[in-house]
């Protein structure tokens, strides 16, 4: 069996099917019709196949890290500066964001650092 995936009619990408692969999703496929959860498999395996596709992009397409996104709203925060869209929706331009503010946000916190003086016991 060959499954394909379509977008918007221009691309075409043929997603190979094994036999054991076809005959347990024919076995799935069942299950979830003789169940009335034809509509609930069918969201799971949309789910699945939107979760495989976002781990084939490109590193930078992906979506950023957590720590990436703590890091640069922290940035912002402490600099004042607005974060563009795309840094939270690619990796690419937070790494991007990041890298571009990292050296005045550290500067700045050690001079608030210095200026506060060290924790007293």
């Amino acid at each position: 069996m060959l499954l394909q995936l379509v977008f918007e009619d221009q691309w075409f990408i043929p997603v190979p099917v094994d036999d054991r692969l076809q005959e347990a999703l024919d076995v799935q496929r069942e299950r979830a019709y003789r169940g009335d959860m034809d509509e609930a498999f069918t969201d799971r395996l949309s789910a699945c196949i939107s979760n495989s596709l976002a781990e084939c992009l490109d590193p930078d397409l992906q979506l950023p890290t957590a720590n990436q996104m703590k890091y640069a709203t922290d940035i912002a925060r402490e600099l004042g500066v607005a974060i563009p869209a795309d840094v939270l929706r690619y990796r690419g331009a937070a790494h991007e964001f990041i890298d571009r503010f990292e050296e005045m946000f550290r500067a700045n916190r050690q001079r608030r650092d210095i200026a506060i003086g060290p924790p007293r016991a």
